[in-house]
């Protein structure tokens, strides 16, 4: 899997290089660069998630600048803060992980450099776009994670506390794939949809992938393993969740998912040439 996304990167810079290229051999007279700022909400994939269901309140901001290279082709760099949680309590009943009755929530940094393809060809003066302009996206970026958990009224962090004995990075690298619809709004703004996954590297985004260990020291005796919690709802799952057994499953990488509302103003031309 690193090895595939040493080279997605690769290829992802080499394009952004050769249409880079032609992009600085325009005469900028045209207002090719844009400002985003946009809100939505956020739904993780992974060992606690038992539904599809994106979560309900606002979960993620972002800002990014965006650049159109080609008539078709543009590349934006994106900063992001988002929250995602996940809890066992929500899978079926009397099922395995609901016994297991595990749960995180976290608050989340990441960046992300991406290619945008849209469908169709621009208009050749930003004021003459199109009044709905779809479009796809890729990408590559790195996110940094922060699970924790609650118990009695606070919050630990899971990182610390080592739930399963084991140090994992909080860093991973994620790869966003998804599309959205631009509106204009009037000469100098836009309204856009937006619905990106995000693959990640990582199967801690839960803090939850390995066994449960064998000794586990001050804090992970309580959040590690917390069947007792909702006593014996199904008694073949109960007397699996011991020390040494699956907590997790670690060949099955953790991912989230945005639906975004942004809001795209065109900046003035020349505004990064030099005097």
């Amino acid at each position: 899997m690193k090895k595939q996304a040493l080279i997605y990167i690769f290829l992802l810079l080499l394009g952004s290089l050769t249409m880079a290229q032609d992009f600085l051999s325009w005469q900028m007279n045209d207002r090719y660069f844009t400002a985003q700022a946009g809100f939505g909400f956020a739904s993780y994939r992974g060992e606690l998630k038992h539904n599809g269901s994106i979560q309900n309140e606002i979960s993620n901001l972002s800002l990014a600048m965006e650049a159109r290279l080609l008539p078709k082709v543009g590349t934006r760099v994106e900063l992001g803060r988002y929250s995602i949680r996940g809890h066992d309590k929500h899978a079926p009943d009397s099922s395995y992980a609901q016994q297991r009755n595990l749960s995180f929530s976290s608050s989340n940094y990441e960046v992300s450099v991406q290619g945008i393809f849209y469908m169709k060809k621009y208009a050749g003066a930003y004021y003459k776009r199109h009044k709905v302009d779809p479009y796809l996206l890729a990408g590559v970026g790195a996110t940094f994670i922060s699970p924790t958990a609650e118990l009695a009224g606070e919050q630990y962090s899971l990182y610390d506390i080592q739930t399963e004995n084991t140090e994992y990075s909080r860093f991973t690298m994620i790869f966003p794939v998804g599309a959205g619809l631009k509106w204009k709004i009037n000469p100098f703004l836009n309204f856009a949809t937006e619905i990106t996954y995000r693959f990640t590297l990582s199967d801690y985004l839960d803090d939850v992938s390995g066994n449960y260990p064998q000794n586990p020291g001050p804090g992970a005796d309580l959040l590690s393993n917390r069947k007792d919690e909702v006593g014996v709802i199904n008694q073949e799952a109960y007397d699996r969740l011991v020390a040494g057994a699956p907590r997790g499953d670690q060949q099955d990488k953790d991912a989230y998912l945005f639906l975004n509302l942004k809001f795209e103003f065109f900046l003035p031309p020349g505004l990064f040439k030099g005097k």
